[in-house]
């Protein structure tokens, strides 16, 4: 496993070191494949780049499912509003990652042009679905939080973790669910 401080070589590196050193990107080994340098901050920060982009794909997929939820009608009046909300602070999520990302020389991960979001037939499946995603986030975020080596890119996770728990415990608390179920040791 390379450190922080270990210079990666473009040209004698392998694509097994690339993965081991944090889960660069495809377009990046690519990139060393042709011979091309990775920028130095994407190459000294990849494993940061390589969480923060999957993160990202998390906040395209729950800005796709808001959307999704507020088009399906099936939202009372009060749901759609806390939808509404919490899409806007995904939305201002997806910026500031995307923000990180190109400052740390990276490529943004795109939203992908579709999502599979199963069968909505009624207003308790989009809070299942919204439960279940702000669920997945919460816990990615705290398992990857402590693998960030850029002080600047945990102290801009630390809100966005916040926020994620904020949406996961309200919808818990929609659908009835104990909210100390994860503090039980």
């Amino acid at each position: 496993m390379f450190t922080e401080n270990h210079k990666i070589n473009p040209k004698t590196v392998s694509r097994r070191q690339l993965l081991q050193a944090g889960g660069i990107s495809a377009a990046a080994v690519g990139a060393l494949a042709l011979g091309s340098a990775v920028p130095a901050k994407a190459e000294k920060f990849a494993g940061d780049l390589a969480i923060l982009n999957v993160a990202l794909g998390l906040e395209h997929q729950a800005i796709a499912a808001y959307d999704a939820g507020a088009k399906s009608k099936l939202l009372s009046a009060d749901q759609l509003k806390i939808a509404v909300s919490f899409q806007s602070d995904h939305k201002r999520h997806r910026d500031a990652l995307t923000t990180f990302v190109k400052r740390y020389g990276g490529t943004p991960v795109a939203p992908k042009s579709s999502y599979d979001f199963g069968t909505i037939t009624s207003a308790t499946d989009i809070v299942k679905l919204a439960q279940g995603l702000e669920d997945g986030a919460e816990a990615a975020y705290l398992a990857n939080a402590g693998k960030l080596k850029n002080r600047e890119i945990l102290n801009a996770a630390v809100p966005i973790l916040e926020d994620e728990v904020r949406h996961n415990t309200v919808f818990k608390q929609l659908l009835g669910i104990d909210v100390t179920e994860r503090l039980k040791y």
